[in-house]
């Protein structure tokens, strides 16, 4: 079983990482909303697929990110990665991609270790179908988001939570102790 608490802090922890990582400048922005259904997702034929997983003794989390090849994912990609859009080869996108998906679940790994003995894997790729197959994984929960940075760069988020055997995941992140950290290491000028 998964409290409410732990999936809003999971949930919290990958807005958190996605956002911290999905911008360039100050002047991009990223929303990140629910999502209701696959239904709401349309078909994913044309998608590529990134999946990662944190795990712990506990729990593990299957981070399943979708990126649609076409519209501004590629583009915003290039320029997170310092590359010329032109130059992306199917294997600079799909290194572009790993990049991506590591650092977005590293931030969220580093949230999870305050609290638990947690590490990763690296990511790998999967054919876009298999993300219509979660259920096959028997998830105690499944969160499904989606992203949208400077309105034309678009990607899906899975998460399925999966907690061990007659166990129950409960925990509260602190967000105002996270949001102390974070700020640790600034210059204070007097």
């Amino acid at each position: 079983m998964i409290s409410r608490d732990a999936r809003e802090s999971i949930e919290w922890l990958f807005n958190k990482a996605i956002r911290e990582h999905s911008v360039n400048a100050a002047s991009d922005s990223c929303e990140i909303h629910p999502q209701a259904s696959r239904d709401e997702a349309g078909s994913g034929s044309t998608a590529d697929l990134v999946v990662l997983n944190i795990s712990s003794y506990l729990f593990r989390i299957v981070a399943l990110f979708e990126f649609e090849r076409e519209g501004g994912m590629r583009s915003h990609l290039a320029g997170l990665a310092g590359l010329d859009e032109r130059t992306l080869d199917e294997t600079v996108l799909f290194d572009a991609y790993a990049e991506f998906v590591n650092m977005v679940c590293g931030a969220v790994n580093r949230g999870l270790s305050a609290r638990f003995h947690a590490g990763m894997s690296t990511p790998f790729f999967l054919e876009s179908a298999c993300v219509d197959h979660v259920a096959i994984l028997q998830p105690t929960g499944i969160i499904a988001l989606t992203a949208t940075i400077n309105d034309t760069a678009r990607f899906r988020l899975t998460l399925c939570v999966q907690v061990a055997s007659n166990e129950t995941l409960d925990f509260r992140l602190d967000r105002h102790e996270e949001q102390q950290v974070e700020s640790s290491g600034e210059l204070e000028f007097f």
